[in-house]
């Protein structure tokens, strides 16, 4: 099986726009419209690469799937992407393990680099 990226954001339109621009450059992209949907597929036998998480979603926030993931010992391991308007979410994001945090609207250009450079740092830890 491939490795792809897992997309997880409650607006549909933001989840077509990174899909379609990980799409592009060569990704395989899924995306989920939830924290439980993210949790089921973060915890499965194939699990993705790398998660590209919204912060802010009903039901359950990136904060809380990342406190959830942090409790499998597999999908704790599995590198995420906070994506959020929010400005005070770094310290709490980090503490759970984020790699990087991304402010929306989303400049394409950094979020690529920034994409690219995390999959080739959980690369190098396999």
């Amino acid at each position: 099986m491939s490795e792809y990226i897992l997309v997880v954001d409650d607006q549909f339109s933001v989840r077509l726009f990174i899909q379609n621009a990980l799409e592009q450059f060569g990704y395989e992209v899924k995306a989920v419209a939830s924290g439980s949907e993210c949790l089921c597929l973060a915890t499965s036998l194939h699990r993705p690469s790398l998660i590209l998480l919204d912060q802010n979603m009903p039901g359950m926030t990136g904060l809380q799937v990342l406190a959830q993931m942090a409790q499998d010992d597999q999908a704790k391991n599995i590198p995420v992407i906070m994506i959020s308007g929010e400005e005070d979410l770094e310290a709490s994001a980090r503490s759970l393990g984020v790699c990087e945090i991304l402010s929306k609207p989303l400049d394409l250009d950094h979020f690529l680099k920034t994409v690219r450079a995390t999959l080739e740092k959980g690369t190098a830890k396999s």
